[in-house]
Parts: structure tokens; sequence; C-alpha cells
């Protein structure tokens, strides 16, 4: 790489690798932007209606219940307005016994709510969960089940909410995890180490926290989670670092090595083409490395 008074747009070094960063950089913010990427997602939403969400009246303004239908409905806002390819959802109560409450998996969120508020208008729907009573296990179970008769190629996302926790068995979580079910779980109020024992088994979300924030946990934990597209803007990140390292390569040369350094030609040269070629074989490890924690972290 010899010195010379051309400049440096008029190499093919610096040509090439400036096109294909300006074609990353794009593709990377058309990514952000655009959300692309995002996997497809079916989600078990399972509410607790035992007695002790709410006070003497079914679904009463202000009680634990009433919040968690309300934080459904947020989800299924979000769902509408910001997926192209929305999340399948099914909505289950229970109690003693599990109830779904929006028939099959659906996409169309508006039927979704239209269903669960007729299922919340029975007058009969306490006594059809056997709301005298909370079986933690059979609501994790049958969720399990239902994300199991999904035939396409989804992330199988089971959401819990209840008011306390309970013993869980570890055959029920093994089959959740067979039938890669992530458990992701809410307690109201309290603490639930065996709750949280079944999110770490399956790769799933435990939080703990006040009825208040169901919704806030709903929107900006869950389904932000369930829905990231972080892999792909990882990816189109990785592949943009090192096209802005091959276009750096005549600048490195140039105007650091031998303009400010003072290095002979030929080191100079070796120097920055051996950057280019280390970040170009650095990088793709790193992106494997973060996509490995992504699969704990984040979602499928």
């Amino acid at each position: 790489m010899s010195r010379s008074r051309r400049g440096l747009w008029l190499y093919p070094l610096f040509q090439i690798p400036l096109m294909l960063l300006g074609a990353c950089i794009v593709v990377t913010a058309l990514i952000w932007l655009l959300g692309l990427g995002r996997p497809p997602v079916a989600v078990a939403i399972a509410l607790d209606l035992s007695s002790s969400t709410y006070s003497t009246e079914f679904n009463a303004p202000g009680t634990v219940m009433y919040q968690e239908v309300a934080a459904v409905r947020s989800y299924l806002q979000q769902n509408t307005q910001q997926l192209r390819n929305k999340n399948q959802i099914q909505v289950l109560g229970f109690g003693g016994v599990v109830r779904s409450l929006t028939g099959d998996f659906k996409t169309d969120s508006q039927q979704v709510d239209a269903e669960l508020t007729q299922a919340l208008a029975n007058p009969d729907l306490p006594q059809l969960v056997a709301n005298n009573t909370t079986d933690i296990n059979l609501a994790i179970q049958k969720g399990t089940e239902a994300l199991g008769t999904i035939q396409q190629k989804r992330c199988r996302e089971l959401l819990l909410v209840t008011d306390g926790g309970a013993n869980v068995s570890s055959d029920i979580v093994t089959d959740a995890r067979n039938r890669k079910v992530r458990i992701n779980t809410v307690v109201v109020g309290a603490e639930s180490p065996e709750l949280r024992g079944a999110a770490l088994a399956t790769g799933g979300i435990y939080l703990s926290g006040q009825q208040n924030n169901l919704e806030m946990l709903f929107t900006d934990t869950f389904f932000t989670r369930f829905n990231s597209n972080l892999k792909w803007l990882i990816l189109g990140l990785g592949v943009t670092w090192i096209a802005l390292m091959w276009t750096l390569v005549l600048p490195l040369d140039r105007w650091l090595f031998q303009g400010l350094i003072g290095l002979n030609r030929s080191l100079s040269g070796q120097l920055s083409l051996s950057n280019a070629l280390f970040w170009s074989v650095l990088t793709p490890l790193i992106v494997w490395q973060l996509f490995n924690l992504l699969d704990i972290v984040v979602r499928c």
C-alpha cells in the first residue's frame, strides 16, 4: 500500500467496503425500526380466578383479578398495534379446575377480548373453575398441553398469574421443557421459590410484584421479551462492524500508521489488513456467544 496523493475514495479497497457498510447500516436500521426478525409466538395466559383474587364480588374493580384481566387486555392491545405477525393467544382461567375463557388460540386480539368479556360475564364461572381452591400444577399442565397442540413452528410461552405460591411437580416442569414450553410467572404480592424454579428450568421469566403494576409487567416485560428481534439486531450490528473494519483499512494505513506513527509502508499495510482480519474472525465468535446467552435471557 503505497503513499499516494490520490483520494482514498478512488481505491476499490475503500469503495467496496464503504458500499457494503452503507448497505449494512440500512439493513440494521430497518431491523430496528420495522421489527424485522421477530419470532412467531403462541401465548397461553393462565389467570388465577380463585376467591383469594377478589373480595365478595367476582372481578370487582381494584381486586387482583380485575388487574389480571386489565393486564391481559393491555397485552392484546399491544398485539394488535405493534405486530405484523401477531401472537396466537389463548386465555385460561383456573382455580381448582382449568377452563378456557377464549376458545382455541387466535391471532385476532379483538375476538379474544370479546370472548374473554363474554366468559367473565357468565355468573357460573366461579363454580366452573372451582374458585374455592387453587391448583397451580393443573394450570401449568393444561397450559402446556394447550401449547402442545400448536402445529406451526412458534415460540411457546405459558404466562401464569397468581396471588400465591404452591408446590410445583417436577414431572410437570419436565413435561413443559420437553414440549419446549417456557413457564413465565407473575406472583402478586408474594414470593414463590417453586414457581421461580419452574421458570428458570424452562427458560422463562419469574416476577413478583403488586397488582397495580400488572399491566406494565405484561406490556413492558413479557410482550417485549416474547417478541424480541434482538438476535437479528445483534447480527446486523456484527456484520456492520466487520464492514466498518474493512472500510478503515486504507484510512488506518495512510493516516494513522504511516502519517501519525510514521511506520514504513509495508508494516503499515500489514497492520491495517491484520486489524480487519482480526475483527472478521472475532466478531462472529462474539455474536455466537451472545446468541447462546440470548437463548436464555430473551426468547427463542
